[in-house]
């Protein structure tokens, strides 16, 4: 059933802009024109050109900068042919069916029947004007609802023509859809929302969008960008325990309505700013040997959390689930089973007090290959399965929040050596992109996360080396170790392989060094 307040929400926010900006031009050209000619004729045809104007022009500029967001890079020229090309086409694809049945069919019928059916001319026309817009509306959304299935969310990505400047990272897509294939195929009951925070490329959002996959957010700006490319926002997840009011009120706004939180103090914010909302308790679970552990920063246990969703359904608020996170590449699933276990928990005790949730969030941290294969996802699959179909007093809708799971094994990152020095026992090689300008997980793991790491000369010859960053910080190392070809010099080329994650979206520009550029194979 249709969330009215929602859908007029999007249509204020997709339409209305345009129709005032039409209703403007449509002004200033018709009085403009009749100032200089003294023909209502000529002030009607100008008023009718400015509107259109107005209206498309809107619109134009909107797909245009969606399209510059997500273009592949590219010489100038055909970057904004490539721009036009595509704006143009997304236009016609959404108005022009509305355009075409409004002009030809629609309005003249209804103008002409309006003063028919009201006995007062003027009303009459308005009542047929009123009547033509709906209709003209209507398809338009139909149409936009269509595009955006069939043409937004994956498109053909064009290769680059040149060869850029390292360090730039280079993304799979095909990668991202075999992953996505083989988390769906382990977790057939569960839906995916991809977790934007690790690598927020719109090329990689639009090709999970186009998968069937959902997205989870942890601020408002992540969420803007969603919507941007076409995502709607009741579709969205704000998995971010603790947020900004702002961002709060402004998701709200936008139409997303499910919310986590830990505290009371969230609560008093989402009362406030998200008032009716459906919010989600997130669970601390035991410290576990991931890869990228979790740091204990979010969750409570199963009695805090059993008060807290109490106390959201006394302020308004619809308790609606439970989340929790294992750590970053987790090796296990057991940590799973243990974390489901305590979710059934709370539902039991929550049940007898007539509150009954409707979502469990199983979070992220599927593992990935990096040095070494990572595990059989259908291993982790048939456990939380079982864990899920033993431990739970009830049925409840799935979701998980994969986010290295489906990009980092698509992400190569190249880059350059730009020293090679002997210091004591040890060869260091020093390449343009490190700790702070790409690879931000070395430092978060004690270099332990093990990249795999190839070269360009590939010799025989073999020789160990750490690989460091380009900048004076003696933290900014990479991996300590690492089998190369022993003949390396400065000009050559290193590839950096399962860096699609937490990577360029970690990245800063310390010591004045380039982030890495995103290029799509």
């Amino acid at each position: 059933m249709w969330n009215m307040p929602i859908v007029a929400g999007r249509w204020l926010l997709r339409y209305l802009p345009a129709e005032l900006l039409g209703t403007a031009t449509a002004l200033a050209s018709g009085l403009l024109a009749h100032a200089a000619t003294g023909s209502l004729a000529v002030a009607a045809l100008a008023g009718a050109l400015g509107e259109n104007i107005g209206f498309y022009g809107y619109f134009a500029a909107v797909e245009a900068r969606r399209h510059l967001a997500t273009a592949a890079p590219g010489p100038r020229w055909r970057l904004r042919l490539r721009v036009a090309a595509r704006t143009a086409r997304d236009l016609v694809v959404e108005f022009g069916p509305a355009e075409a049945a409004d002009s030809l069919l629609v309005r003249p019928s209804l103008m002409y029947l309006g003063p028919l059916l009201v006995p007062q001319l003027a009303a009459g026309l308005v009542v047929g004007k009123v009547g033509a817009d709906i209709v003209f509306y209507l398809l338009a959304a139909a149409c936009l609802a269509l595009r955006r299935r069939w043409l937004d969310p994956s498109p053909a990505v064009e290769r680059s023509p040149f060869v850029p400047p390292t360090p730039y990272l280079t993304l799979d897509l095909d990668a991202v859809d075999a992953a996505y294939r083989r988390l769906s195929a382990a977790l057939p009951d569960t839906a995916i929302y991809y977790a934007m925070k690790c690598n927020p490329h719109p090329a990689l959002l639009r090709r999970i969008a186009g998968l069937g996959g959902a997205f989870e957010v942890a601020s408002a700006a992540e969420l803007d960008q969603l919507v941007a490319i076409g995502i709607d926002p009741p579709d969205v997840l704000f998995s971010n325990p603790v947020k900004p009011p702002a961002h709060i009120a402004h998701a709200w706004a936008r139409g997303l309505d499910r919310f986590a939180f830990d505290s009371v103090a969230e609560l008093d914010k989402l009362a406030t700013h998200a008032p009716g909302a459906r919010v989600y308790v997130r669970l601390a679970v035991p410290r576990s040997a991931s890869a990228v552990a979790s740091e204990g920063k979010f969750g409570v246990d199963v009695a805090t959390a059993a008060d807290l969703l109490r106390d959201a359904r006394r302020r308004g608020l619809s308790p609606h689930g439970v989340a929790f996170h294992v750590g970053s590449q987790m090796l296990d699933p057991e940590p799973w089973a243990q974390a489901i276990k305590e979710c059934g928990e709370l539902m039991r005790e929550l049940d007898r007090d007539g509150i009954r949730l409707t979502m469990l969030n199983l979070g992220g941290g599927f593992p990935v290959g990096y040095q070494d294969p990572a595990p059989d996802i259908a291993w982790f699959g048939d456990r939380i399965s079982a864990a899920i179909a033993t431990l739970l007093p009830y049925p409840v809708r799935l979701v998980a929040e994969p986010g290295r799971h489906l990009a980092a094994e698509a992400g190569t990152l190249t880059t350059t050596v730009i020293g090679v020095a002997r210091r004591g026992a040890a060869t260091w090689l020093h390449l343009d992109v490190g700790a702070f300008n790409g690879l931000m997980e070395a430092l978060e793991t004690g270099n332990q996360l093990r990249y795999p790491v190839t070269d360009s000369r590939a010799s025989a010859a073999r020789l160990f080396y750490h690989l460091t960053g380009p900048t004076c910080d003696s933290q900014d190392t990479i991996l300590y170790d690492v089998e190369l070809s022993a003949d390396l010099t400065v000009g050559d080329t290193v590839f950096i392989g399962s860096t699609g994650a937490y990577t360029t979206a970690y990245a800063s520009a310390f010591n004045g060094f380039d982030v890495p550029s995103v290029h799509i194979s």
